[in-house]
């Protein structure tokens, strides 16, 4: 029994060691701290929206499920379909909206970069959640396996949500500055993120994995990982730059 309480123990550590990494790692970026309240706040709503998020998969699942010909459509455009325009949107909805309802009009936005970062603080609660689903429904044999899973999820499937959310946090805060071209810019950061967010869970599917039927194939998500924080972490660069003001009206 009470090795049992250990291994859960163990485990739940294990789950959400990933996302609060990267959350140091992301805080440690930001040259006037936020407050420690709304930063747990965020993150935990981010957590708890990963249960709408997941019903409305489910339901844009069904929903494409019943088209009456999608039986007949391709692997590869019916993979595109479901993990870019149903999981990728509904996922970085959901995480947009926790800053949306929570954040955007909070005295604590007093510079342009803390947009981007609160979207990452929720991401990375929604991807906290994620892995303890993974740890709860994951069986393991030997003693290395967690370790190595939670290795997995802090440098893949976790710091893809901090990645993309970021990205689209990016845009947002440019078009409190570009009021002119702000749909423009709404539209381009959203669809690059969902886009992102898509190609990577594509490219990890089984099926795919199969069709491609090479050793070099998972280098695609990793090289889209790489690209995707190379371009945050420029835009990041580019937006401290901008003058520090409150840009939330």
């Amino acid at each position: 029994m009470d090795n049992s309480l250990n291994n859960i123990f163990l485990y739940f550590l294990l789950a959400i060691l990933p996302g609060f990494t990267w959350l140091l790692f992301f805080l440690k970026k930001d040259k006037l701290p936020e407050p420690k309240f709304k930063i747990l706040q965020i993150f935990y709503f981010g957590i708890f929206a990963a249960v709408p998020a997941a019903l409305l998969e489910l339901w844009m699942t069904n929903s494409l499920n019943a088209i009456p010909t999608v039986s007949y459509w391709p692997a590869i455009p019916y993979l595109l379909v479901k993990y870019i325009l149903i999981i990728g949107f509904a996922e970085e909805l959901l995480k947009y909206l926790v800053v949306r309802y929570f954040v955007l009009k909070n005295s604590c936005m007093d510079e342009p970069v803390d947009i981007p970062l609160y979207m990452i603080i929720s991401a990375l609660g929604f991807a906290t959640a994620e892995n303890l689903l993974v740890f709860a429904g994951h069986s393991f044999n030997m003693i290395t396996e967690p370790f190595t899973l939670s290795l997995i999820r802090f440098l893949g499937a976790t710091l893809l949500h901090a990645l993309c959310s970021g990205v689209i946090g990016v845009f947002i805060a440019l078009s409190f500055y570009w009021i002119r071209q702000r749909t423009l810019l709404l539209l381009a950061g959203f669809s690059l993120g969902i886009i992102i967010h898509g190609l990577f869970d594509f490219n990890l599917d089984s099926s795919i994995i199969e069709l491609a039927q090479n050793n070099y194939f998972i280098l695609y998500p990793v090289a889209l990982l790489i690209l995707s924080y190379l371009l945050l972490a420029f835009s990041l660069v580019r937006l401290k730059k901008i003058k520090s003001v409150c840009v939330i009206q």
